[in-house]
């Protein structure tokens, strides 16, 4: 008997050991279709377009049905603008690593510059752009615009003060600086559209690390070099 109580015991030990694992909740699996609809959504949108991406294109991509896809997002419009919201937000958290990696003084200027252009130049602008043009005249696409890219914007602004502590003094002329950078990395990425020319873009770049460099004090130095 004391050996069978004993092997009785290690065979539940091995049921414990060998179990399934946890089963996701309904909020849980909910959650994650929400977040591959929305991801699929996005991509959709770099390969096709917006105005050229419907709600069946995106259930058959994402590998749900439409009607799982209208119980998430009852019409297009909202599918639209939830996935923007999705982008941006997504970006603020890795914008929000790059903050941290200044602060704790991992990476300068220069790198900051180099990895705001690699964002730019890559698929999110692309996307965005998307996102920029219907936003024009849908003034429903504005508004779900507009408070994330405004807490963007707050996110990049953070980080512009901890490259340029120093720079206080001229808090006008780092407001402008920081706004400047933002419209020459557009304006970068938008001409990559019809000019292929990486050399150009990076020289470009380089041109103007050094122009801010000319400009505005690093946190070493007390006046504009």
């Amino acid at each position: 008997m004391e050996m069978d109580g004993a092997a009785s015991r290690g065979a539940g030990h091995r049921r414990a050991a060998g179990s399934a694992p946890r089963r996701r909740t309904q909020a849980e699996r909910s959650a994650a279709t929400q977040q591959k609809i929305l991801d699929v959504t996005t991509d959709l949108i770099l390969s096709k377009g917006l105005r050229d991406t419907s709600t069946v294109d995106v259930a058959e991509a994402a590998g749900v049905s439409r009607g799982a896809l209208l119980h998430h997002y009852p019409s297009r419009q909202i599918l639209m603008q939830e996935a923007l919201r999705h982008l941006l937000n997504r970006e603020i958290a890795e914008i929000t690593v790059i903050a941290a990696a200044i602060r704790a003084g991992d990476m300068d200027v220069d790198g900051f510059l180099t990895e705001m252009w690699r964002r730019f130049s890559g698929p999110l602008f692309m996307v965005t752009i998307e996102f920029l043009t219907a936003a024009r005249t849908d003034p429903a696409m504005r508004d779900a615009l507009v408070p994330v890219a405004t807490d963007y914007n707050h996110q990049l602004d953070e980080i512009w003060e901890n490259l340029f502590p120093d720079a206080a003094h001229i808090r006008g002329t780092r407001r402008i600086a920081l706004n400047t950078t933002l419209c020459l990395l557009r304006g970068m990425a938008t001409q990559s559209i019809w000019r292929d020319d990486p050399k150009l873009f990076q020289e470009m770049l380089e041109f103007w690390k050094t122009s801010l460099g000319n400009m505005l004090p690093g946190p070493d130095e007390g006046t504009p070099r």
